[in-house]
């Protein structure tokens, strides 16, 4: 079993927070429980790279969509993040399309795909959080 100090669950929560959205980063940080594995990539791993200062936030998530796009995995984690730091649906289907040029479009069809599912879990998210 691997342990973990306050610290850096607390910067793994701020950092999901950051990423994804209060609610959003909220929800994905129950993986935390769900052992050690995520524990590692959640406490250790991801915020190593996420918080290295190369690039801005919206860059990074732009390029992590681009990668999930082009490997054909599941986008709309990445998606909803995209929505909640006001990245237009244009700007995430130019980065597939960019994306399907090079790793071939079937990939990125896949991709654009996830598109309405994610903006409909995100207005959904946003809609039951209104008071």
């Amino acid at each position: 079993m691997v342990t973990f100090s306050d610290d850096e669950i607390t910067r793994a929560k701020q950092m999901f927070k950051n990423i994804f959205g209060p609610d959003y980063g909220k929800e994905l940080c129950e993986q935390l429980n769900d052992g050690d594995f995520n524990k590692v990539l959640m406490c250790r791993i991801a915020p190593e790279v996420w918080e290295l200062h190369g690039a801005d936030l919206r860059t990074k998530i732009l390029c992590v969509i681009a990668v999930c796009t082009a490997q054909k995995l599941d986008v709309s984690y990445f998606i909803r993040a995209a929505l909640f730091h006001n990245i237009s649906v244009e700007e995430i289907e130019s980065v597939m399309l960019l994306a399907g040029l090079e790793a071939g479009f079937p990939a990125a069809g896949a991709a654009r795909r996830q598109i309405s599912a994610a903006c409909e879990a995100h207005e959904s998210m946003l809609a039951n959080k209104a008071p």
